[in-house]
């Protein structure tokens, strides 16, 4: 059992004053149990995290492990031994050259016999599926290989309680569902009490409970179900419900009874399977309206097609072109992997275009091409008609015109405080002082970063999401012409995700072009005008969102999760209910969901139905 016990944790600034980061905060873990650890950015979940395996020791208050105070030093081997921690960062943790010795590493620290090592890394690697990347060297991974090579070598140690700093974030949809669903089955198989930090509604709703955190204190605590039922104390701290739960909320709004407290999909598509359906031809003419609203929407957008797409060409020349470009890590080595293979597409000005696939499809190296963090193999890649390879090429200019935030945002966060890193790009620009401080506080303020607060904090002090909204503001502050962010949202709340939602709109409706590479299929389906699919390097689908999300699998082709509304909605189509799986607005869902179902208990009165 962990027994937290009025802590208290404070982080000290060179300026003198302090950050308080958890306040007197209580609770216990019991053995076996799964717990969600829930909050806004900033709220203490990490700190509390590295409480709980002994990393920091509260200024005041105690953290008792299976008994073991983590303030006496005598205790630290016993406390991590039974107390893993898997980071938000993989990087944070991996030290070995290769995967193999990475997942050996710490069973060689644990002083386990040589057969039971071996035995462990073999079963590791088999329940993980790397065992294809045994010899590979860690830091040549993608960032959700390495995340998940980070997971498994603790896994593999089998400690008493496992603390999850979102270890699922960098995964793509499918990778994230197995793999929590492999967490969950190892817990349960030896045993282990698991606290797990998520952004994610649906994640946290898996676990036995939930504790909400804000500002260093329980604002809540309980199952799923309880929790989840007051939305709007989850609102005010910038959380949000799972979409079974918002759906559910509409419905009943809508005179539909659904049961409170239903926060799984499998149990709304069952309830709702179990009502009458009355309506099929009200709901199909919906469903031919919302078609017909879509079309309109995409005929109206001049950019929502590519020359590789069928349809309507934009009349503008393209601010972005990739033609026939390969690039190869490690050529001519045991390492040499192909990461871009022929590509070839053009990106208009004002779109928004989606790169996803499966991890190491290609991704984060196509956008590295954008400002010559990398240079093609071969091919031609040209920026507003420049080629960017061109020893002729200003690149100063074009790394002005193009803005790169990375998977990590600590990899270009690199000033002494907030304020100068920001700033940073302006000063080279030879800006006046006086202007440079106006532009750093509009570009906090448009990350939600309060100046006053945040301005004279070490970027790396700042929590996760926290550090991805600061990197977002020092690339805004440039007002480049092309944004390119490899998982902005990875790590941000509820709350900040709309708010940076509503920048790149924005900055999308000036002229400006977004290339984003996320696994959150619900944010591609909101924002994006295209999506290109890549696997093994190449482009293989490039499509409106409708297109994308309703296209059947391709043989042995990776595609990603739809969002969470495609799937439900799909459930329901199964189900025998007239609705379009394609449907991406939670009120459209509803008000298709609507008309195909009443309440079988006010069948005979259809006015009353109207009231509820």
């Amino acid at each position: 059992m962990i027994a937290v016990e009025n802590i208290t944790y404070r982080y000290y600034l060179q300026s003198g004053n302090d950050i308080p980061t958890l306040n007197r905060l209580s609770l216990d873990i019991e053995e076996s149990e799964s717990v969600a650890l829930v909050g806004p950015n900033g709220s203490g979940k990490s700190t509390l995290a590295r409480c709980l395996n002994g990393l920091l020791v509260p200024q005041s208050g105690r953290i008792l492990i299976d008994g073991l105070d983590t303030a006496d030093l005598e205790n630290k081997w016993q406390i991590h031994r039974r107390s893993g921690m898997i980071f938000q960062n993989p990087d944070n943790q991996l030290v070995s050259t290769t995967v193999e010795r990475e997942i050996a590493f710490g069973l060689e620290n644990l002083g386990l016999p040589s057969q039971e090592i071996y035995e462990r890394v073999a079963w590791t690697l088999d329940r993980f599926q790397m065992g294809k990347y045994r010899d590979y060297p860690p830091h040549r991974l993608s960032g959700g290989e390495k995340q998940r090579l980070a997971i498994a070598s603790v896994v593999a140690m089998h400690p008493r309680y496992l603390i999850c700093d979102e270890p699922t974030s960098l995964l793509d949809p499918g990778d994230r569902r197995d793999i929590l669903r492999l967490l969950m089955s190892i817990v349960d198989e030896h045993e282990m009490s698991v606290v797990f930090i998520t952004q994610s509604p649906e994640e946290a709703a898996q676990m036995d409970r939930i504790i909400v955190l804000s500002r260093g204190e329980i604002v809540t605590s309980g199952e799923p179900e309880t929790v989840y039922l007051d939305s709007k104390k989850l609102t005010a701290h910038g959380l949000e419900a799972p979409l079974t739960t918002r759906l559910s909320e509409a419905l009943r709004m809508r005179g539909i009874r659904v049961p409170a407290g239903t926060v799984h999909p499998e149990s709304l598509v069952k309830w709702l399977s179990e009502q009458k359906l009355i309506y099929p031809n009200q709901s199909k003419g919906m469903i031919q309206s919302l078609e017909a609203q879509r079309q309109s929407h995409t005929t109206l957008s001049p950019h929502t097609q590519s020359d590789l797409t069928p349809g309507f060409l934009p009349d503008s020349s393209p601010i972005i072109e990739f033609d026939q470009v390969d690039y190869t890590y490690s050529p001519g080595t045991s390492l040499e992997i192909a990461a871009l293979r022929d590509v070839t597409t053009r990106v208009f000005p004002g779109q928004c275009v989606a790169l996803t696939g499966s991890n190491g499809s290609g991704k984060s190296t196509m956008i590295q091409h954008l400002n010559r963090l990398l240079e093609a193999d071969s091919g031609t890649v040209r920026v507003d008609g420049v080629n960017v390879a061109s020893s002729n090429t200003d690149l100063k200019n074009i790394r002005q015109k193009v803005g790169l935030v990375f998977q990590f945002p600590e990899a270009q966060l690199f000033e002494e405080t907030v304020f100068d890193d920001v700033a940073f790009g302006p000063r080279q620009m030879g800006i006046e002082e006086e202007e440079v401080s106006d532009m750093v506080t509009r570009a906090l303020e448009r990350v939600e970063l309060d100046p006053s607060r945040f301005s004279q904090r070490h970027p790396l002090s700042l929590s996760g999401g926290e550090k991805r909204r600061a990197a977002i503001a020092g690339i805004l502050v440039m007002q480049p012409s092309v944004l390119a962010l490899d998982e902005p949202t990875c790590g941000l709340d509820p709350s900040s995700v709309r708010q940076v939602e509503d920048i790149f709109n924005e900055y999308c409706e000036t002229g400006a072009t977004l290339f984003l590479i996320t696994h959150d299929m619900d944010l591609v389906s909101r924002l994006s005008d295209r999506i290109l699919l890549l696997e093994n390097g190449r482009i293989i689908s490039d499509s409106t969102p409708s297109q994308f999300f309703t296209m059947n699998d391709f043989e042995g082709t990776f595609l990603p999760a739809r969002p969470g509304l495609c799937d439900l909605l799909t459930a329901l189509s199964k189900s025998g209910f007239t609705v379009d799986p394609s449907c991406f607005d939670l009120e459209d869902a509803a008000n298709m969901i609507q008309s195909c179902i009443l309440n079988e208990n006010d069948n005979s009165n259809p006015k009353e139905y109207q009231k509820c």
